[in-house]
């Protein structure tokens, strides 16, 4: 899924006045990474390493205003960080990465296709004989390094996605040209999205 096709994910989100977005005001950079927040963080740890799938409690908190004449005020799950591309928000994720003026169109249908490839490559697993909870530990072991729950702002993180082996495709043209790679056009190909030469054409 998203690990796998981190490239195709940022193409989605390509254009000139998002170059100038990404990675400032309150967007997040250009590297494509998953912010799953710190619980539930450990809890894919606990499934790697040999956990239960079940047992994420999504439990919201209360934050202390510090003064007598106030209430506490609820908070989310998770934090909806600011800076990471697809942050966890207790019941769903977010693509923060798309442009306010951009058709949201195109990035739903690249989210699909790489949602679709991710669940293909478990049921793959599963019919294959491996146990359900194996497999879903398996494939989360195989992409854990896509997770980042740290400040996507800060200088570090080039770095450190880098060695992840997570692409930074700052401009839109870096990233159109992975658009017609060969791993794009055989994701799009065996999900019956595009065919090589639509592709291309793009």
């Amino acid at each position: 899924g998203l690990c796998q096709h981190n490239e195709v994910v940022r193409c989605a989100v390509a254009h000139a006045g998002n170059d100038h977005r990404l990675g400032a005001q309150e967007a997040p950079p250009a590297i494509i990474s998953l912010y799953p927040g710190t619980g539930f963080e450990a809890h894919v740890d606990a499934i790697i390493a040999g956990g239960p799938l079940l047992g994420y409690k999504a439990e919201k908190g209360a934050a202390d205003p510090k003064a007598a004449a106030a209430m506490p005020a609820v908070c989310g799950v998770e934090d909806r960080n600011r800076t990471a591309p697809f942050p966890f928000c207790g019941n769903r994720f977010e693509f923060r990465a798309v442009g306010s003026s951009q058709n949201c169109s195109f990035p739903i249908a690249v989210c699909n296709t790489i949602m679709a490839s991710g669940m293909a490559a478990l049921s793959d697993l599963i019919e294959g004989g491996m146990c359900h909870r194996d497999a879903v530990a398996k494939l989360f072991k195989e992409n854990r390094h896509v997770i980042f729950t740290g400040n996507g702002y800060s200088a570090e993180w080039p770095v450190e996605a880098k060695k992840r082996g997570l692409s930074n495709l700052n401009t839109t043209p870096l990233a159109v040209a992975t658009f017609n790679s060969e791993k794009a056009k055989k994701l799009f190909a065996d999900m019956g999205i595009f065919s090589a030469e639509e592709c291309d054409a793009r």
